[in-house]
């Protein structure tokens, strides 16, 4: 199989995903249509030329009918069969693009990733919420059910996606093939961050309602601080790396991808990414293309380190706040109780509403500043598909139909690093002016792009 450079294909439509291979196929260079995105001086457009439309969520469109993508996109960056043949990382990709703003191959709009994910989310919410909520107040309330009896049940249940999911996980570490494991990480026992705060929280919680339950008398007062443990666990992790970020200390140890001795980032930015690379299978490359997108945006960093102080910080008050007013004997135990589980996920779900708000607005303003502060530089697959539009309605129909090609609207993976002859041209293009005219004498030595049937490109010199 032949070694694949990421991102070096030319395409037109980035707003396309997918080729139909057995639909009829028609020249990748086409004439301009009503879908097409129009050919413009990218040194004249200024911030009122910013279409606000253009950069909101694409919710209710079809795949085929959304716009062009601003960047470059490919969702299979973040599969393993990409993964194994490719040639070069994400990482490298983006630093011989600085001008582009690096995508995440991830996204909550389409997908069975976030399906996953989203159930996982749900299912953990109701193992840790609701079930201990439920089961005590009408095990001992509606059927009078002795505490033990009643802690025996909620002991057993509570917990069951929450330790599945952790050794799926550590499993996805484990294995042999690296796809899963931190950047850097040649170990197949090197756990990431999200692991080692798993840990610590599921020793926490267990030790908890082992202690409290054991007696025949159950401890009710100690059975309601496991919610504030998560809290501390949660916060305090955060938290630590963090100010370590605040400071710019080295790493002490191995966090996720950050070896020892280098900067340490942001600890929501840890979370992230072990969370989507592990849980929801997008792997090394999500790993790349987040640490691409916080080394090249300085408002994603900004963004970053406001979400991590405003999780970290208000976690760790409301849990050592809640186990004062759980240890306080003038609050009655049942009471207390329904604090101890309720209050931590309840905060949790009105602080992650709030984030979605927060974050959509900053990736907005990120993407308008970035595309202002990069018009002039266009990508030399953007450059190429508005310089070679002119050229379309000089070509003779046989010329255009000729060979194996794909739809107008093309998505499809990079060719191999074989196709020395094309990469040669994307450079000489990126060497030339950016603007959407050609020389008479560049006419005579453009080419054609096609797709085959295999998704490879073939340059047809005329």
């Amino acid at each position: 199989m032949p070694e694949v450079v990421r991102g070096s294909r030319l395409s037109v439509d980035a707003g396309q995903r997918t080729v139909d291979l057995d639909a009829p196929t028609s020249a990748l260079h086409t004439g301009p249509s009503h879908q097409s995105r129009p050919s413009v001086d990218g040194h004249a457009r200024s911030r009122k030329s910013v279409e606000f439309k253009d950069l909101e969520r694409r919710r209710s469109e079809r795949p085929e009918d959304r716009p062009p993508a601003q960047a470059y996109y490919d969702s299979r960056a973040a599969t393993k069969r990409e993964f194994k043949r490719r040639g070069t990382t994400l990482a490298e990709y983006y630093e011989q693009h600085p001008t582009l703003l690096p995508q995440l191959p991830f996204t909550w709009h389409h997908g069975w990733r976030r399906v996953k994910l989203g159930l996982l989310i749900t299912l953990i919410f109701i193992d840790a919420c609701l079930i201990p909520l439920i089961l005590y107040y009408t095990m001992t309330f509606a059927g009078h059910v002795q505490g033990w009896i009643v802690f025996a049940v909620v002991a057993t249940i509570w917990g069951g996606p929450t330790y599945l999911e952790f050794a799926v996980r550590s499993w996805r570490l484990i294995k042999k093939e690296d796809f899963y494991r931190p950047l850097g990480a040649t170990s197949r026992w090197c756990f990431d961050f999200v692991s080692w705060l798993s840990v610590f929280s599921i020793t926490a919680v267990t030790s908890l309602l082992i202690v409290g339950s054991a007696p025949h008398i159950v401890w009710l007062r100690v059975l309601s601080l496991p919610g504030p443990a998560l809290l501390l666990s949660l916060g305090g992790g955060i938290m630590f790396v963090t100010i370590l970020a605040l400071l710019k200390k080295p790493a002490p140890f191995r966090i996720s991808s950050t070896s020892k001795g280098e900067p340490v980032l942001p600890g929501v930015l840890y979370l992230i990414e072990d969370v989507v690379a592990v849980n929801a299978n997008a792997g090394r490359p999500y790993r790349e293309a987040l640490h691409a997108r916080y080394n090249a945006s300085p408002r994603f960093r900004q963004m970053i380190m406001d979400q991590s102080l405003f999780w970290g910080i208000p976690a760790i008050l409301i849990g050592s706040a809640l186990i004062v007013v759980v240890c306080v004997h003038e609050v009655d135990k049942h009471i207390a109780y329904g604090l101890g589980w309720g209050i931590p996920f309840f905060w949790a779900l009105i602080w992650a509403f709030l984030s979605v708000i927060w974050v959509k607005r900053a990736l907005r303003k990120e993407r308008i500043a970035w595309e202002e502060d990069n018009d002039g530089d266009l990508h030399d697959a953007k450059r190429l598909a508005l310089e070679d539009q002119p050229l379309i309605h000089e070509q003779s129909p046989q010329t255009r139909h000729s060979g194996h090609s794909a739809t107008s609207q093309v998505d499809a993976p990079p060719p191999s690093s074989g196709h020395d002859e094309d990469t040669q041209a994307d450079a000489q293009i990126k060497k030339g002016p950016s603007t959407s005219t050609v020389p008479e004498e560049a006419k005579s030595d453009s080419k054609d792009i096609h797709v085959d049937r295999e998704g490879n490109e073939a340059g047809l010199r005329r």
